[in-house]
């Protein structure tokens, strides 16, 4: 009885701490753009990174996590003349990475930084 609780009342705690964790990072998500598709979104954010396009390869589009098919994780290679930060880009082509979450406006960019796999289980579990 004594451990049942205490298993419950872990499961409550942590499911609270991942929606608080995860709540102001939700609401930034709410004012990025959305594409209808993790590929289209990949094309946008390669298009605002790069100048000169030349070419642009989607190298692998794949769900990050099994149980999660809301979070994909999609790798391009890129040539193209520079980087809008001023980098060269390598003649046999620049390869970038990205995670995002499928949400009800569409496919959003999700930085690495806010912990994409924490925020597609808090949308699977909350909305």
């Amino acid at each position: 009885m004594f451990l049942g609780l205490t298993v419950l009342c872990t499961v409550v705690v942590l499911l609270a701490v991942l929606f608080v964790h995860s709540e102001r990072r939700w609401r930034t998500l709410e004012g990025k753009p959305a594409y209808p598709s993790s590929e289209e979104a990949m094309l946008a954010f390669v298009k605002a990174h790069y100048m000169g396009l030349q070419e642009v390869e989607i190298v692998r589009m794949a769900q990050e996590l099994p149980l999660l098919d809301n979070l994909y994780f999609v790798e391009a290679r890129v040539w193209a003349e520079h980087r809008t930060d001023g980098r060269t880009v390598p003649t046999k082509g620049d390869n970038q990475g990205c995670f995002f979450l499928r949400t009800d406006r569409g496919w959003v960019l999700v930085p690495e930084s806010m912990r994409p796999e924490l925020l597609a289980l808090r949308q699977r579990l909350f909305n």
